[in-house]
């Protein structure tokens, strides 16, 4: 006997001590009874060697295989013949596996059979395959008998199989009526080339579309089908799979309503899902032939999405969008309504599409009903009035003007229908708070009349008013020039008032400017003429004083006299020298000076002589800002302003002097005044004390007016301040009301 303790390329010792031998190992003597197991045996069965020895092993197999292996044991001991078994192993965590176990006799030096040598792999996935595949041809053989369409398959054109719903769909006997026979001997004449070229295709393995046509029932029936027909393999060798489906009561169906829709205004087409997955038109009415430029019908029907796409029908974009839309509406429960603006035929269009779902009676949606109707005017129409309305609100956001709509009610009470912001901002009101509200609500009981007065004076007038008031928004007073446009309806009924108002206060204050140029021109030529001849005056009284006190004698009375009359003749002449500046403000000596400087060296001058119960306050500015001119003309100027300060505190306060820098653009205002645009240095002193009166404001610049009292000012201060300022570029004006202090804003331009 030959020694078998050995298998042909497998050390059985070393797959019985090795840790990873990929199969388990075991060897039993002539009772079946294990003595020996490796460590993969351990792994797959769950189980420690010393609960494997022994009749150990069998604990392992599935109670429902155990009496199986046990009877093969039993047998391939007592027929001493080799073992190959499958069965299943229960591991202790409850996992099963499947295994095959295969053992031979083991002889020993004699011949004789010392016990069985065997082998166990793990067959878990090669089995849980062949039962796949054992359901897969079982669901498919389920699903071909249960579709109610034609299912056959043949080769070379001769039918091999037909299911049941095919064999009922033909009307056939017996199977034998079909298999067996060709396929194009159902197939009327017109139709015999292409159903060759059909096969010709599936031959040389390319894909063929849905086809439709007439076929012959073996009762001799005329009817329509649709086709499909796909390459696979039966029995092992090539085949086609042929799927028709009875199309004729949709035919006729859609022959029904073909003379309705086709006098339809709207574009109406229908569109049914192949065995492809992919949607067709298989009708259009007329008026998707004429709005959509077509030849005929034909250019259309039968041809999926993406072909219309390549012959330039419609982009691929739209066809990937539109093949979606039919997809999600045939999953769906609901019509689909869509407006949309797409390429079709080389035009763009605008459409509004009804997609509507038919299903048949498995509950499946295979055919769509569309129609749609040409908006583009609509959309056209649209467009130019969505254009002028919002060139409208640009207009109206844009302009610099306050602009609102009031609509009057049936209660013959208006409220407010439309404010655009400046209105907002110029009255206070929250964005969009106003809007329905009465005049009496926005403006209160009292300007809320006064408004509704000017409403009823252009009702009378019958077209539009203007006037000017005062406003009052944003803690400050302004000046107004408000239009008010009624509209009226068929009846002559005022239906709504269109108002504007535009803020004139600075054109107010620019015309009180330009007169107070004017009168500072006028002053100004008057006072030179003035001065000139009232210096010749002075000079000779006070040179016929200086020598009548050369005459006097030194203890003299009279000498007091001659000095009195001297003092008030140099007071005088001081006086002249003023009206000379105001009348020639000309600067002498122009010359770069930073700002920071100017105020350190004219605060320096003055701190000491403001007085104890006066704070002077010097905010930080641009240490760099440079303005050019003469400095001791501005050192007057800024000296003028703080002592005017002073002077409007008489019970002490704060002055605040700071700069910083502006643009000063192309502006009405400023041209007025001659301020020229450009970068500018704002140098702002601003009391505490007891402010200027409005119709005091309007005249602190004019030449020889002053509130202060008799010997204790001229009344040139301000005049000559602003002949100064002028005289360099500039501007000088004041802000202040009653009882709230002061700021006089001095502008310079930057050097």
């Amino acid at each position: 006997m030959t020694d078998t303790s050995r298998l042909p390329g497998i050390n059985i010792e070393g797959a019985l001590s090795a840790e990873h031998f990929p199969v388990g190992v075991f060897r039993t003597d002539t009772a079946g009874r294990c003595y020996a197991v490796n460590a993969r045996w351990c792994a797959l069965a769950g189980l420690t060697e010393a609960e494997s020895l022994g009749l150990g092993w069998m604990s392992a197999i599935h109670p429902d295989d155990r009496e199986r292996v046990m009877r093969e044991q039993v047998r391939h001991i007592a027929e001493a013949r080799n073992l190959r078994i499958e069965f299943r192993i229960v591991r202790p965590d409850g996992e099963v596996v499947w295994v095959l176990s295969e053992s031979i006799a083991s002889l020993d030096s004699n011949g004789q059979v010392e016990g069985y040598l065997g082998t166990v792999t793990d067959i878990s996935k090669h089995v849980l395959a062949e039962s796949a595949l054992r359901e897969s041809e079982e669901r498919f053989r389920n699903l071909v008998e249960l579709s109610p369409d034609f299912i056959c398959i043949h080769r070379e054109g001769v039918i091999e199989y037909v299911n049941e719903p095919g064999i009922r769909m033909m009307r056939a006997q017996t199977r034998g009526d079909l298999v067996g026979h060709h396929t194009l001997e159902f197939v009327l004449p017109e139709y015999t080339d292409a159903g060759i070229v059909r096969l010709r295709n599936l031959r040389a393995g390319w894909p063929v579309p849905t086809f439709e046509m007439q076929i012959l029932r073996c009762d001799g029936e005329l009817i329509w089908v649709e086709t499909n027909s796909s390459a696979i393999t039966w029995g092992g060798e090539p085949a086609v799979q042929l799927v028709a489906r009875d199309t004729t009561e949709r035919r006729r169906a859609a022959e029904t309503y073909r003379g309705v829709v086709e006098g339809v205004r709207d574009a109406l087409w229908v569109l049914e899902r192949g065995r492809d997955g992919y949607w067709r038109a298989s009708f259009v009415n007329a008026q998707y032939v004429r709005g959509g430029r077509l030849a005929s019908a034909n250019d259309v029907l039968g041809k999926t999405l993406r072909t219309l796409a390549e012959e330039g029908l419609m982009t691929h974009e739209n066809a990937r969008i539109s093949e979606e839309r039919y997809n999600e509406v045939a999953d769906g429960d609901l019509a689909l309504e869509f407006e949309e603006q797409s390429m079709w035929n080389g035009a763009v269009v605008s459409l509004a599409t009804t997609i509507t779902p038919v299903r048949n009676a498995r509950g499946t949606c295979d055919q769509l009903i569309c129609w749609s109707r040409d908006v583009s005017r609509r959309r056209a129409h649209e467009r130019a009035l969505s254009e002028s309305e919002a060139n409208y609100r640009a207009v109206v956001e844009g302009t610099s003007d306050a602009i609102w709509v009031m609509d009057r009610g049936e209660d013959d009470v208006y409220r407010l229908r439309l404010a655009n912001a400046r209105a907002e901002r110029m009255y206070g009101l929250p964005q969009g708070w106003a809007v329905g509200k009465t005049l009496p609500e926005i403006l209160g009981p009292e300007a809320g009349a006064a408004v509704l007065s000017r409403y009823a004076e252009a009702e009378q007038m019958g077209g539009s008013i203007e006037y000017e008031s005062v406003a009052g928004y944003e803690s400050a007073r302004v000046q107004i020039a408000a239009h008010l446009t009624p509209l009226f309806d068929e009846s002559g009924r005022c239906y709504r008032i269109i108002g504007s108002v535009r803020d004139v206060t600075d054109r107010h204050r620019a015309e009180a400017a330009l007169l107070q140029s004017q009168k500072l021109e006028s002053m100004g030529v008057l006072a030179g003429g003035i001065a000139h001849d009232f210096n010749n005056l002075l000079t000779t009284i006070l040179g016929n004083l200086y020598l009548l006190d050369a005459e006097i004698p030194q203890d003299s009375p009279l000498r007091d006299y001659t000095r009195d009359s001297r003092v008030a003749g140099e007071r005088g002449a001081d006086l002249v020298r003023r009206l000379l500046g105001f009348s020639r403000p000309g600067i002498h000596a122009r010359e770069p000076m930073t700002i920071a400087s100017l105020i350190e060296e004219t605060v320096a001058l003055i701190r000491r002589t403001l007085g104890p119960d006066v704070r002077l306050e010097v905010e930080p500015g641009d240490p760099g800002a440079i303005v050019s001119g003469e400095f001791s003309a501005l050192q007057q100027v800024l000296l003028n302003l703080l002592f005017n300060a002073r002077d409007a505190m008489p019970g002490g306060g704060s002055i605040v002097l700071s700069f910083h820098s502006r643009t000063i653009g192309a502006e009405p205002t400023w041209e007025r005044r001659a301020v020229a645009p450009g970068i500018y240095h704002e140098i702002l002193v601003s009391d505490s004390g007891t402010g200027i009166a409005p119709d005091v404001l309007q005249r602190i610049f004019d030449p020889f007016f002053t509130t202060k009292g008799v010997g204790k000012g001229t009344g040139l201060g301000l005049s000559t301040s602003l002949s100064i300022v002028r005289a360099h570029g500039g501007w000088l004006e004041a802000e202040s009301s009653d009882g709230k202090g002061s700021t006089f804003r001095l502008l310079l331009p930057a050097s």
